[in-house]
């Protein structure tokens, strides 16, 4: 017979055995875990997007939001701050944002520190399900905790060197919290992440409770319903073009220009053909006309609007005279662009006259659209056409 301390030896090998056995568990082992808890790669790969709609609560106000995702880690969300908008969006390649909140009510690209942050939300499920195909380095740290919670550690390196941690829960597998860069407005900072109430949609585990925490701050969403499969119109990721100028987008392109002039208003039309590119620019909210006409006069010209004051803005030098004229109007009730120098100073002084301009912009369409150049000899009283131009767009 075994002695009783030979039993009890042969019992503490069991105990050490089964914990070695515990502790050999592969990073592999460990992410399978997680996938299945999650639903398993069949459920998810079922899933092209997805509509979460729910609460969230930042500086102790509550506002409703909505999460949209695709599969290809497309993500939009739209909430408010302090009353005020706030839209985060990935489009795949990059992110933008509208932070009203702040006073930056129009899209702008993300901020480095803010993308790092966002890049986080990004993944369909968690990075765990793709991080071999995105180039994402893991290491599995094993047992640990997180804010005394037991939990099994992965680390994530990026390829950027970016690191964040990945906590699961040793008895589900299920992700319980994550330690990552945050970004306080810009400004880098640590960030932990919590998650909780996990149900069950269409066969996938989803959390319904997310709680991020970074300094004395935090952020917490509460997801109240979740749409699989939702249509989903692909604009919403497109970087919105800028204020006042998606009714000016068709002008972008190369055009050919079939020009009716005349030097003095009884004079007879003499008519002339030239080309012309406008070029879209900053992301476009800005117009730049490049043109040579057959006297061989260098013309460019910009065109913009003036978010702040509500006013369009044109520009045009020439080699001419050589000095920047500024128009500067809005859309009549037909429909017209109009813009004038009469009032901004950049008027005209030749043969002893001070000489205004005005020029109209119409009938803007996908392949074509006209101009109008106008001049004015008494203050702007009356006007005269001196040209009339008709923009075609040329073929590729």
């Amino acid at each position: 017979m075994l002695s009783t301390r030979t039993r009890f030896l042969s019992f503490l090998l069991l105990v050490v055995v089964a914990v070695s056995s515990s502790a050999a568990e592969t990073l592999d082992e460990a992410v399978e875990k997680h996938i299945d808890a999650r639903g398993g790669r069949d459920a998810w790969e079922a899933i092209e997007s997805l509509e979460l709609t729910g609460s969230y609560t930042s500086f102790s106000n509550i506002e409703p939001f909505t999460l949209t995702r695709q599969r290809d880690h497309r993500i939009r969300f739209d909430s408010a701050m302090e009353g005020n908008s706030y839209i985060a969006v990935y489009d795949g390649e990059k992110a933008w944002s509208v932070l009203a909140f702040a006073g930056l009510d129009w899209a702008q690209p993300m901020s480095e520190p803010d993308f790092v942050a966002f890049r986080q939300e990004i993944d369909f499920a968690t990075p765990l399900f793709d991080y071999k195909e995105r180039g994402i380095e893991a290491e599995l740290i094993g047992e640990s905790e997180i804010d005394g919670t037991p939990a099994i550690a992965i680390k994530l390196t990026r390829p950027d060197d970016q690191e964040e941690t990945w906590y699961l829960d040793p008895q589900t597998y299920l992700e319980i919290g994550r330690e990552s860069q945050g970004s306080d407005f810009g400004r880098p900072t640590p960030q932990r992440s919590f998650y909780d109430d996990y149900r069950q949609v269409e066969g996938v585990k989803i959390p319904f409770y997310t709680e991020t925490q970074w300094y004395t701050r935090h952020r917490i969403y509460e997801v109240e319903n979740v749409t699989v499969n939702p249509e989903v119109d692909e604009e919403v990721f497109a970087f919105p073009p800028s204020t006042g100028m998606s009714e000016l987008a068709s002008l972008a392109g190369s055009w050919n220009i079939k020009v009716e002039h005349r030097d003095f208003p009884q004079a007879p039309w003499a008519e002339s053909e030239r080309s012309s590119v406008i070029d879209s620019k900053i992301r476009g909210g800005y117009l730049q006309e490049t043109y040579v006409t057959k006297d061989d006069v260098e013309t460019v010209r910009t065109l913009s609007y003036d978010r702040f004051r509500k006013v369009y803005r044109l520009t045009q030098i020439s080699s001419f005279a050589s000095y920047l004229d500024i128009q500067e109007g809005g859309f009549d009730e037909g429909g017209r662009l109009v813009l004038t120098n009469s009032g901004t100073g950049t008027t005209l002084d030749i043969f002893g006259m001070t000489l205004y301009e005005r020029l109209s912009i119409f009938d803007m369409a996908e392949d074509s659209f006209e101009l109008e150049q106008e001049m004015s000899s008494d203050g702007g009283e009356t006007w005269n056409v001196l040209s009339k131009l008709h923009y075609t767009r040329a073929e590729d």
